[in-house]
Parts: structure tokens; sequence; C-alpha cells
């Protein structure tokens, strides 16, 4: 049963749509993936159950597709990184996605408005693998154009 609001009506949704504590939990997540349930409820103003039950049907939605650990590399491993314009001629584009979307060179995916569809940020051994990946980026059905830009220097400093 979800949770009571101030009026006695709940706000639990079933249909697939998120509401607001959805959404603040998916940012507290996105800020430290590692909040336990008890702090969770606790900004949340939740009960551990009902922040639990919450976790689970955005997982079982693919709200939530996974966690992952963010490692620093030394600098002399990270190799190269580009920036890649993706341009499709499928719609809808996501199962054109889905066949690259666990690609471990590809760090960051940013569906956008406009031309291009998509930007990827990436990060390969050097210039050669730069060129195989967008080789094999391009040989996707669906995949019309793909554009590459190297990083040549990150951050502001």
């Amino acid at each position: 049963m979800g949770e009571m609001t101030e009026s006695g009506a709940s706000n639990r949704r079933n249909d697939g749509v998120r509401d607001a504590l959805d959404e603040r939990l998916l940012a507290l997540l996105g800020e430290n993936a590692r909040l336990t349930l008890t702090a969770l409820s606790q900004k949340l103003s939740l009960s551990r159950t009902a922040v639990q039950g919450r976790i689970a049907r955005l997982e079982r939605d693919g709200v939530i597709q996974g966690y992952r650990a963010v490692v620093a590399r030394p600098a002399e491993e990270i190799g190269v990184g580009a920036v890649l314009a993706l341009t499709f001629t499928q719609r809808p584009c996501a199962p054109v996605v889905e066949q690259f979307r666990r690609w471990p060179e590809i760090a960051d995916y940013y569906s956008v408005t406009g031309a291009p569809d998509a930007y990827m940020i990436v990060r390969v051994a050097d210039g050669q693998a730069l060129s195989k990946l967008v080789d094999r980026l391009s040989a996707i059905p669906g995949v019309g154009k793909v554009q590459s830009a190297m990083v040549l220097k990150s951050g502001f400093g």
C-alpha cells in the first residue's frame, strides 16, 4: 500500500509514472548510490519499507538500471577521450542505442534535442582505437552519422 499524504490519499504510483518522491529518491541515489535505506528514509520522511519498495519498483520498471563504482585511474591508463556526435536514421532510436549501450568504451551517453540526436563521451587506448570504435558504431543499422572530436584537455584547470 502506498504512503498516505496529509489529505489521506495514497501517492504511490502503480501506472509506471514517477511521482515527486520517486524523483527525490532518484536524485539522492544519483548523488550517492551507497546511501543506506535508513538514510534515504530519513531524507524522504518515509519508512525504510516504503523506500525499499520504491527502489524495487523503479528497478523493476527499468528506471534504475544498475549501480556502478566510479574508479579513479592513473592518467597514463586513461588513454584518449573523445566526444562523439550521433545522428540516427531510425525511430524510435532506443533499439539502436540498446546495441551499444553496454560497450565499455562509453563513459557517458546523452540523448539530446535537435541535430545531432545524441552525444557520447568515450575513452579508448589511442587514436586507432577511436577510429575502430567510430567504425563499429557506424556499422550499426540505424546509426546514420558519427562525428568525433578528441578531448585535448578536461576540466577548467
